[in-house]
């Protein structure tokens, strides 16, 4: 008897049974720009996104969103010998923040005990990976913790994790993983090892100065976390992974049924836009028509999102869900959203302007 993965498992919550859906694809042809160092994150250049992306049409003030189809992307050349890659979805080269897929192969050790002095946020989409949570530097036996698909990830800054000495093959990755990760400002911040002589690791001899070792949230989505039915949303459900506005920062999971119409909430689906927050939105699993406007008042420009698509919506840019069906045969996303650039700001998340 086959016995269904993780995978198989979730996606069959969000998939008509029997639903046969056409290969997702955008709904526009794709013209735009990625940032040039020292721009803002938000600042729109005059050159071309490749067929598997597209950008909105925007009128000043308003700013265009971004969609990637991150299936369709290449993955460059793997970096260091045991063959990590990734692709890059956003980076604001001024500030060092950065969006990536990467993919871990199997038999990955991970790295060194090290921290962070910025914060990191990740989605396991599938595989496993293997960290030691550590709370003290002079800790070289901490909880163990697999991630697998589903995982969520709020590292604070100074948060020790990373590989045990001497037990790389208990801890090594069984079969891979592919990681949704953010990693925030490394041009100001940096990253370092606790632990002298660690190849291509940054050691910080000072590190006992640190009185102060902070732990990470980690949420299992997928066993631990059951949908919340939404109270004021037909067919809406919702996971609160993080909603803290002390530090400007939110992540929410999404859930809308097969065959969700618009019509069934209209407060929900209709567009609005933010003056200064900016938001990152990933597909994780089915399909969902999204609709961006050139400015208030102007016709809607449609797509249609699948699965492991990520769209980005900085502020002024303005975005609702689709008039009519939104979703053929179920949706689920990830949306994080702060309140100001790209990295925590420590102030509230603003209220959206609705059109």
């Amino acid at each position: 008897m086959h016995k269904k993965s993780r995978r198989e498992f979730f996606e069959q919550t969000v998939l008509l049974a029997g639903a046969t859906l056409a290969a997702p694809k955008l709904l526009r042809s794709a013209f735009a720009a990625d940032n040039a160092a020292g721009t803002t994150p938000f600042a729109p250049q005059a050159e071309a996104l490749p067929a598997y992306g597209s950008r909105s049409s925007a009128a000043a003030p308003y700013l265009p969103i971004r969609v990637l189809d991150t299936e369709k992307m290449p993955i460059p050349a793997p970096v260091g010998a045991l063959g990590w890659g990734r692709k890059v979805l956003f980076e604001n080269k001024k500030t060092g923040d950065q969006l990536t897929i990467l993919y871990v192969p199997p038999g990955a050790p991970g790295a060194a005990v090290h921290y962070h002095t910025f914060h990191e946020w990740a989605y396991n989409i599938e595989g496993d990976f293997t960290n030691n949570e550590s709370t003290s530097p002079d800790q070289h036996y901490g909880p163990l913790q697999r991630f697998r698909e589903g995982n969520f990830l709020d590292r604070p800054p100074y948060s020790l994790h990373g590989g045990e000495k001497g037990r790389q093959e208990f801890m090594a990755s069984q079969v891979g993983a592919i990681i949704l990760i953010m990693e925030e400002g490394e041009v100001s911040g940096g990253t370092f090892t606790v632990e002298p002589g660690q190849t291509g690791m940054k050691f910080n001899a000072d590190y006992k100065k640190i009185k102060t070792w902070t732990v990470p949230r980690i949420i299992d989505t997928i066993d631990k976390m059951p949908w919340e039915p939404h109270p004021t949303v037909p067919g809406l459900k919702v996971k609160h992974l993080v909603d803290d506005q002390g530090r400007g920062f939110r992540a929410t999971m999404w859930f809308l049924p097969a065959k969700w119409d618009s019509s069934q909430s209209r407060e929900f689906a209709r567009p609005y836009y933010y003056k200064q927050a900016y938001q990152l939105n990933f597909v994780i699993a089915g399909d969902l028509k999204v609709q961006a406007y050139r400015a208030p008042g102007e016709k809607a420009e449609s797509y249609r999102l699948g699965k492991y698509f990520y769209m980005e919506r900085p502020p002024m840019s303005i975005f609702g869900l689709a008039d009519g069906e939104v979703s053929q045969g179920g949706a689920v996303w990830l949306e994080v959203t702060y309140a100001k650039g790209t990295s925590i700001p420590n102030i509230p998340i603003e209220d959206p302007t609705y059109l």
